[in-house]
């Protein structure tokens, strides 16, 4: 879960400080990067079809997949818009031709700490701890105006996903043939209604409830607003690549994601610090956990105590910065009030109740 911390911290105020200088100096906001490099084509590339206000009712023939791979992080040389999709901007949830992902840009932050995300969040699906169900109707993969998606959790793997505890590698559930049953805590969101045109899915706006990982195993639930889909390459056998994208609450942000990345830098502490009961150098050996037990215990004025709470995190000036909302949930705001979420997904085959 936890690589060499050394240095990692060092890199992140780096990271953090070339963000607020990019910002201070008039510089058009990472999507806007994104989207420069990508070309003239980009913005129409994940923005949503133009069409009627009307609610599409998706029709057709209902398909199953599980997903095989979700990529939360970037690969190296890559951006995190590259995962999300056009969420709208900090005034309005009405697409504006940039991409957002704002909370994949965190991600990035925690990776360059040497937290490990992504690889925990491959384990939990190739170890089938989240199970992601993937309900696609369509008519047609080509072309049609009342397709649609629905995202379910599943459980019960036929065949298991591992072949026994020892299994390092597991994935069993993932070749295309397997057989799931819907988990009881699975979502209930109704299915958002999109268009395929010329073989790519792009979806209205709704609600989408996914699980992702943070540096464990363990999933944690995000509960998407104005959520959107694209995918494309879509066929009977699977799905080759989706972007889900949608936008975290602060309420959430401080429940979930919150709880879920202390429990890493409580990790880091365990491992790094020999006297975790006196305050303020805890026994801290290596540059990460010496400059959190400097930095950030005690940051919101109580007494240090070698211990990162929270409230503590969330408010810490670095994190908060990556942190800090960057879109508008409803028609329209004075300030953004929720954190925009990033998502690339790969699906294969798979037999569930529809």
């Amino acid at each position: 879960m936890l690589l060499d911390p050394h240095g990692g911290l060092m890199r992140l105020f780096h990271l953090v400080l070339s963000m607020v200088g990019l910002a201070a100096c008039g510089y058009p906001r990472l999507a806007s990067l994104a989207q420069a490099d990508a070309g003239p084509d980009a913005s129409s590339s994940t923005s949503p079809d133009a069409g009627t206000d009307a609610t599409i009712v998706p029709l057709g023939s209902q398909y199953g997949y599980v997903v095989s791979k979700a990529t939360v992080v970037p690969a190296a040389g890559h951006l995190p818009t590259e995962l999300g999709l056009d969420l709208g901007s900090k005034t309005s949830a009405t697409p504006d031709g940039k991409v957002d992902n704002q909370f994949g840009q965190a991600l990035v932050v925690l990776t360059d700490l040497n937290f490990d995300v992504q690889r925990a969040l491959d384990d939990a699906i190739n170890r089938g701890t989240i199970i992601l169900l993937i309900d696609f109707q369509t008519e047609d993969f080509v072309n049609t105006g009342n397709a649609g998606i629905e995202v379910k959790f599943g459980a019960n793997p036929v065949p298991a996903a591992c072949s026994s505890p020892m299994d390092a590698v597991c994935g069993n559930h993932l070749t295309g043939a397997a057989s799931f049953s819907i988990a009881a805590d699975s979502p209930r969101d109704a299915p958002l209604g999109g268009r395929i045109v010329n073989g790519t899915f792009n979806s209205d706006a709704g609600n989408l409830t996914l699980k992702i990982a943070l540096g464990t195993t363990a999933p944690i639930a995000l509960n998407l607003i104005h959520a959107r889909v694209k995918a494309t390459t879509i066929s009977e056998a699977g799905i080759m690549s989706a972007n889900l994208g949608g936008l975290l609450t602060v309420d959430a942000l401080n429940t979930k994601v919150g709880p879920a990345v202390q429990t890493l830098f409580t990790a880091l502490l365990s491992a790094n610090c020999t006297d975790l009961t006196s305050p303020p150098n805890c026994g801290c050996t290596g540059t990460a956990a010496t400059l959190v037990v400097s930095q950030i215990d005690g940051d919101t004025g109580t007494a240090r105590d070698c211990a990162i709470t929270v409230d503590e995190l969330l408010n810490y000036s670095v994190i908060k910065t990556v942190l800090q909302p960057d879109s508008c949930s409803k028609d329209s705001c004075t300030a953004a009030d929720s954190l925009s979420v990033g998502v690339k997904i790969e699906g294969v085959k798979a037999t569930f109740p529809i």
